[in-house]
């Protein structure tokens, strides 16, 4: 059985994370699968949004370190980010929108991924949490949290090491919508068909401007714009969603 399940419909594509007996904890084969899955999203240009959930009861439980010592617990995380073998899309200049529907464990590594995408609805059952302190290990995602979360929220769950429901993740920011979880891929598929009525290059542009830029200074934010703007707007695309617009139409993107 393949540990990642990956479908295509339209323009979307289906990515399921599929360890169930596991809950969906990552090991090695599966960042191995989702590396590929993220290149192939990247390259397929008839694919435009990209929908990550998991099998079964959870999203995903972190990494998968049951049978590890803790040399172990630390040599299976730094393959999850380090070396050749990274297992979020930003690692792979995956410009394209990405959503997570997650529900019941989305810890440690899961947590991660989850963050990883663009945007992210949860089950009512959901909980966050990175618990790797509790078994005396450190957050091996600690630096990158600041991309994502406050400084206060990132404390607390790095801290405390306890989890939050889907209720509290949407107070906080966290997640942009909570629905029960009968309608979970639905909800996510229908903000997918949202996304795909935009013009996919300048959804793109706007995606890698900003994450790039998050680091930046003011003049290095301009020099960005410009470099990945201008051919946007330069674009058959663009000159078409001004004539639809004009014409009081729906636009035929092509992305080019």
């Amino acid at each position: 059985m393949q540990p990642v399940k990956y479908e295509k419909e339209g323009k979307i594509a289906f990515i399921t994370l599929n360890r169930p007996e596991r809950l969906n904890a990552i090991d090695l084969k599966t960042t191995e699968e989702l590396i590929k899955i993220w290149i192939d999203f990247k390259e397929d240009d008839q694919l435009w949004v990209a929908i990550l959930n998991g099998e079964g009861r959870s999203f995903c439980a972190g990494a998968d370190v049951e049978k590890m010592d803790l040399g172990g617990m630390w040599n299976i995380s730094k393959s999850l980010i380090y070396g050749d073998k990274k297992m979020g899309p930003s690692n792979y200049s995956v410009w394209k929108p990405i959503i997570a529907a997650v529900h019941g464990h989305v810890l440690g590594a899961g947590f991660y991924l989850a963050l990883e995408c663009d945007l992210i609805i949860a089950a009512e059952d959901a909980e966050f949490g990175l618990p790797e302190p509790k078994v005396g290990i450190p957050t091996l995602f600690t630096p990158y949290l600041h991309n994502y979360l406050s400084p206060c929220l990132a404390m607390e769950l790095l801290l405390t090491a306890e989890r939050i429901n889907a209720k509290r993740a949407y107070e906080v920011g966290l997640v942009n919508r909570v629905v029960s979880q009968d309608l979970l891929l639905d909800s996510a598929k229908s903000m997918a068909e949202k996304i795909c009525q935009n013009g996919p290059l300048s959804l793109r542009a706007i995606k890698e401007v900003f994450q790039r830029s998050r680091e930046m200074d003011s003049t290095s934010k301009l020099i960005l714009l410009e470099q990945i703007f201008s051919p946007v707007e330069n674009s058959e695309d663009a000159a078409e969603g001004k004539k639809a617009f004009q014409e009081k139409r729906k636009p035929q993107w092509k992305c080019r």
